[in-house]
């Protein structure tokens, strides 16, 4: 019976013994796998360190020195009044057509042949005179002007139609055409000095020096202060509450944003969810780091007439207006995360230790067992043995 007690005992403790082992492989595992975890997170952490963004200047509160903003489709690509020193376009370069907001292609596809239509539509008004009024551009773009030629009562007659403009691009509005009527002094007289200069296109055949002449045309009667300002005037809500002077720097915005769009060939929508905030700045650099965005520029010198330009943040010429940084918020909440996921994996570590030492403790005190269970059962045989031998 003592033999087998013993035999009994060891085995027992053989299976415990196969147990601790079992468990001690397993968090060596666990251990081994949080090594992996440490070392992408380190890795994390050095991709967060050298990680960048772009930003872009904007104006001191007080117009001297420059505050500092992470660029984002929002800030770049949209109206943000005049303390940004440049404006910017993103042109894909697939397409070659630049990126804009769903309202600026929806008002450019509506509105394609008139820039100050566009405009004017941006800013919530129409020609007829109503704030967001449902009247069509292209009903209103494509009225019939008629002018006495000989300008003595006669039935000879000068017309501005879409017949005879071939449709043109720069059609004027009815507004614009009563302003004109209404037009007096030496301002009258520039204007029509310039419209003379449309007569005769007209009767040579000339679209090309038409549409130039049209185009010149209206851009004066925006230049000219009475006239500009007769136009304004004409919309609804615009008298007392709101001046020309309130709403010149966005109206010319858009001019030049229509500008960029017609140079680019059209525009497409961007995804809303990339527009701003840290998902739309991180867009916005892998998508020029990738070369699949080109960011364009414009100084803003020449009013709602300036160049659009390439640009890029790397070999720009105006660096003291956009450039890369290190994004210092990202930074120190990589770091934050780094720390805190680094305590968490350094206790789980921690953990494993000491149960690994306690399962150690366990397997010496089976083992020692077991060893002095073999030497009974030894000493047992060698005396049961040894009285028959």
């Amino acid at each position: 019976m003592g033999m087998a007690a013993s035999q009994a005992r060891l085995l027992s403790l053989t299976s415990r013994l196969h147990d601790v082992e079992l468990r001690a492989q397993s968090i060596e595992s666990q251990k081994i796998a949080l090594a992996t975890q440490k070392d992408e997170l380190y890795e994390n952490y050095c991709e967060a360190l050298d990680a960048t963004k772009f930003q872009i200047a904007f104006m001191g509160a007080d117009g001297s020195g420059k505050n500092w903003e992470i660029a984002s489709f929002k800030n770049m690509c949209t109206f943000m009044g005049d303390d940004r020193y440049h404006d910017y376009a993103l042109k894909d370069t697939k397409t070659g057509f630049l990126i804009e907001s769903k309202d600026v292609v929806e008002n450019y596809n509506k509105f394609k042949n008139d820039k100050y239509a566009f405009a004017w539509a941006m800013l919530g008004y129409d020609m007829d005179g109503a704030e967001n009024a449902d009247t069509s551009w292209g009903e209103v773009g494509t009225t019939a002007y008629a002018r006495n030629a000989a300008g003595d009562g006669s039935s000879a007659s000068f017309s501005l139609t879409p017949e005879n403009l071939g449709g043109g691009s720069s059609v004027m509005s009815a507004t614009e055409w009563e302003v004109y009527n209404n037009a007096s002094g030496d301002d009258k007289t520039v204007l029509e000095n310039l419209f003379k200069n449309i007569e005769d296109a007209v009767a040579e055949g000339d679209t090309t020096k038409r549409d130039e002449a049209v185009t010149a045309f209206r851009n004066k009667l925006y230049e000219l202060p009475s006239t500009r300002d007769a136009i304004f005037a004409s919309f609804e809500g615009t008298d007392s509450k709101t001046t020309w002077t309130d709403i010149s720097s966005e109206f010319n915005y858009y001019c030049r944003k229509f500008e960029a769009i017609q140079q680019a060939g059209g525009c497409k929508e961007i995804d809303p969810q990339f527009e701003s905030g840290s998902q739309g700045e991180t867009w916005l650099k892998n998508m020029v780091e990738a070369g699949l965005i080109v960011i364009q520029e414009n100084d803003k010198i020449n009013g709602a007439n300036a160049e659009w330009k390439d640009t890029s943040v790397a070999t720009s010429t105006n660096g003291n207006y956009i450039s890369e940084v290190q994004d210092d918020k990202d930074l120190k909440k990589a770091e934050a995360e780094y720390e805190h996921e680094l305590s968490i994996i350094n206790r789980k570590d921690t953990k494993f230790d000491k149960d690994l030492s306690k399962l150690e403790t366990e397997r010496t005190s089976i083992t020692t067992e077991m060893d002095a269970i073999k030497q009974v059962r030894n000493d047992n045989i060698d005396r049961t043995f040894g009285i028959f031998s």
